[in-house]
């Protein structure tokens, strides 16, 4: 078990090539009316469950426009002025080389599953490796230096949250990156945080 501080992940809300399932990578869409409102419903769980218990978490942002969108909106709903955000590159969803912007239909079979599709995110032509992309996020956490909230990408998301729980690759591939929701890592647990209402 690794030895760091609480982490707040939030994935970004829904894209417009999430509807069409594209592969999006260090491409950029814009997010929808269902994105918009996962964002703000990121909000109100930083509001209700993080906000209340001090210190104030720093914020790092992943430099691409729809997670940039997504804590802009959250961060208005939670009525956070947060005093400590920037964005750091390590955060940028992988590189999926010549797939960006093409259909997953295309690519992958139908019975394609998330483990398949995350197989094939580390996987294309020019894109970046998984060695890679887990190296990144590695040097990442090792930077943190108190709680932070993290707003980065579907991929990304899932390496990130099995290093901070000691997962193998296959288990990484098999957590699934939920839109709307915060997840809590600490101590090498993680809880899925819910929106007031539904926990």
């Amino acid at each position: 078990m690794r030895d760091l501080p609480p982490l707040y992940i939030l994935r970004h809300g829904q894209t417009a090539w999430n509807v069409e399932g594209r592969f999006q990578g260090r491409l950029d869409a814009p997010l929808t009316t269902l994105g918009r409102a996962q964002a703000a419903q990121q909000g109100r769980i930083i509001a209700a469950q993080i906000l209340p218990s001090p210190p104030e978490p720093a914020v790092r942002l992943s430099p691409l426009g729809r997670a940039q969108t997504t804590w802009h909106l959250a961060a208005a709903e939670a009525n956070f002025n947060a005093p400590d955000v920037a964005v750091d590159e390590m955060l940028a969803e992988v590189h999926m080389g010549a797939w960006q912007g093409c259909l997953r239909q295309d690519l992958l079979p139908e019975t394609a599953t998330p483990a398949d599709v995350f197989d094939a995110s580390v996987n294309t032509p020019g894109g970046e490796t998984f060695a890679e992309l887990h190296a990144r996020l590695d040097t990442f956490l090792q930077r943190l230096t108190g709680p932070t909230i993290c707003v980065t990408h579907g991929i990304a998301s899932l390496v990130l949250r099995g290093l901070a729980r000691g997962l193998t690759r296959e288990q990484m591939a098999g957590q699934g990156y939920e839109q709307g929701v915060v997840y809590h890592l600490q101590d090498g647990q993680e809880r899925r945080l819910l929106p007031p209402g539904q926990i």
